[in-house]
């Protein structure tokens, strides 16, 4: 899993993902920030799971929601898991792969912590 860390034209940080990874990149920049104080509970959440005292975690967040397992991380755009029927012809399949994405745990925390100093540099 590729990405970079990035300022914009305001300084403010920006993740951004190779392909099939975009959504973590918008998890990162437009969830998670500069909230220090969300890493450190995320951090908290990756040592409950790695210690084996929880099994699942979950984020909701304002546009993207996060699970945690043991293993891995999945990133997904509330839109595609909101409940309710959506009118659509028969036999059409939505397309949602930029709005889904995953790593494993480990490299998750990896990333986070190269987050953490990212955002902590400004």
């Amino acid at each position: 899993m590729d990405y970079q860390f990035i300022r914009n034209d305001r300084a403010e940080p920006m993740a951004v993902f190779d392909m099939g990874a975009e959504t973590l990149g918008l998890w990162f920049s437009e969830e998670l920030g500069r909230d220090h104080h969300k890493i450190a509970h995320l951090l908290n959440v990756i040592k409950q799971l790695e210690n084996k005292d929880i099994e699942h975690y979950e984020l909701c967040g304002r546009e993207f929601n996060m699970e945690l397992n043991r293993d891995e991380v999945e990133v997904y755009a509330t839109i595609t898991r909101e409940e309710g029927e959506i009118d659509i012809p028969q036999d059409t399949e939505l397309y949602d792969q930029e709005s889904i994405s995953g790593c494993g745990l480990e490299d998750f925390k990896s990333v986070l912590l190269s987050w953490s100093n990212f955002i902590g540099s400004a």
